[in-house]
């Protein structure tokens, strides 16, 4: 059995194991409450019979049988309708951390896939330079050398953002205005990266209060997701507006790829992907806790392609 086998194998059977151990748990709750139950009736039941003995009035002493019936029935109902549902939140808290601990494996499945390919190409890329003599052919293998280093450069960069982002780093907040940092960050994203990129832009000079290097991260993420999903088109379109609203800009982002087949309100869940996606299911995650750490939220839908929507607060003295 090779190691991804393995990986895949001994998760699954461990949480065989815990749902059976959880089906174990509540059986046993529920023979420990209809035994307690008969036990207490049965002490009950012993009560009345010794009431009767002393001289209490048959009618008396069933009164006393009825009350003491009820009593024992609404508090053991209470007790355990509690332990029920306490029991019923560890279960789902282990689910949710068990399923994220598979995305977690997952993940560092892919990264380690991802690392290899770059590297496992610049090594070659490398060689190659190293081996030729003709300048066209050597001008080739350096460019696609950036493509390979620039992959990688995006790969690192997102593993370090999502440990910052799940530690519970910090992001900085300041007011600028928009429409200059877009248009510098996107005259200089594509270098490097052997397309070109084409930008259907409407944004208007508005200011933002925002973290200017998360923002940096959002849209690489977002560029990056549209350059995965363009197919082998080395022209990657994509469209820019903006819309200011009762104290919010939104930036709206959409392209010209292939579009998005699954559920769009799963989008921006850690580890939550399309089922032809390639990519580990990060990237949008990114997008959407930045945007939340920035006071601001990431909406994303399908008509039919891909739209994001981002939710700045408004800078400077329209946030006044």
């Amino acid at each position: 059995m090779t190691g991804k086998g393995r990986i895949s194998v001994l998760p699954n059977q461990r949480l065989r194991l815990m749902l059976a151990a959880q089906l174990l748990w509540l059986a046993t709750i529920c023979l420990l409450g209809a035994w307690w139950g008969r036990l207490l009736m049965r002490q009950a039941s012993r009560i009345a019979e010794l009431e009767g003995q002393t001289g209490i009035s048959l009618r008396t002493a069933h009164e006393h049988w009825q009350r003491t019936q009820r009593m024992l029935f609404w508090e053991s109902a209470t007790f355990f309708g509690f332990l029920m549902a306490a029991t019923a939140l560890l279960f789902s808290l282990y689910w949710r951390e068990a399923r994220r601990a598979r995305g977690v494996q997952a993940f560092f499945a892919s990264l380690t896939h991802e690392l290899r390919t770059p590297l496992t190409s610049i090594r070659l890329q490398a060689e190659s330079i190293a081996d030729a003599s003709d300048s066209e052919h050597r001008e080739k293998l350096v460019g696609r050398l950036l493509e390979d280093t620039s992959r990688l450069e995006s790969q690192v960069e997102r593993t370090l953002e999502l440990a910052r982002v799940e530690g519970g780093g910090s992001v900085l907040s300041q007011s600028f205005l928009l429409k200059p940092w877009l248009d510098y960050f996107l005259r200089t994203w594509d270098e490097g990266r052997g397309l070109k990129l084409r930008v259907n832009s409407n944004v208007t000079e508005s200011q933002i209060q925002a973290d200017p290097g998360a923002v940096q991260i959002i849209l690489k993420n977002l560029l990056e997701n549209t350059m995965r999903h363009s197919g082998q088109e080395k022209v990657m379109s994509v469209n820019l507006t903006t819309e200011e609203r009762d104290g919010w800009v939104v930036l709206r982002y959409s392209d010209d790829g292939l579009g998005f087949k699954g559920d769009a309100r799963k989008l921006g869940q850690l580890f939550e992907k399309g089922p032809e996606s390639q990519g580990a299911g990060v990237g949008l995650y990114l997008v959407s806790a930045l945007m939340q750490r920035m006071g601001g939220r990431a909406e994303f839908a399908t008509s039919p392609k891909l739209e994001t929507s981002l939710w700045f607060r408004q800078g400077g003295a329209a946030n006044g």
